[in-house]
């Protein structure tokens, strides 16, 4: 099963590049001209492409996505990294996120489509 990530401004750039190297498809928000993009215009950004959104913006995102999910609305998901992941610890976003594709891939599904999940 093929998984599409974006990480969002504050996601460790350097995490981003490894994974890369590693096959998966991960671009940044920077990479396709949105780093000044609100939430809302990332999230209709990354329905239209089929990507997930890796963020550490909870605050934010977490609400948008239950009133998507409130309406009905279906979107690839969104992937929170816990605060307890210090934003400079590039290979625990790798980790987090190697481990996340392989669960999925085992469940044969992507478990945050429509809602969101953790990284941690």
């Amino acid at each position: 099963m093929a998984h599409r990530f974006v990480f969002d401004q504050h996601v460790n750039a350097r995490a981003l590049k490894r994974l890369q190297a590693r096959g998966v498809d991960v671009v940044h928000v920077a990479e396709v001209g949105l780093s000044e993009a609100d939430d809302p215009e990332l999230l209709a950004w990354s329905i239209d492409q089929g990507r997930i959104i890796v963020t550490r913006n909870y605050q934010d995102f977490a609400p948008l996505a239950s009133t998507y999910a409130e309406r009905g609305l279906a979107f690839p998901g969104i992937l929170f990294i816990a605060t307890s992941v210090p934003q400079a610890d590039a290979g625990h976003h790798v980790r987090s996120l190697l481990a996340w594709i392989e669960a999925a891939d085992q469940a044969g599904h992507n478990p945050v489509a429509s809602t969101y999940g953790w990284l941690r």
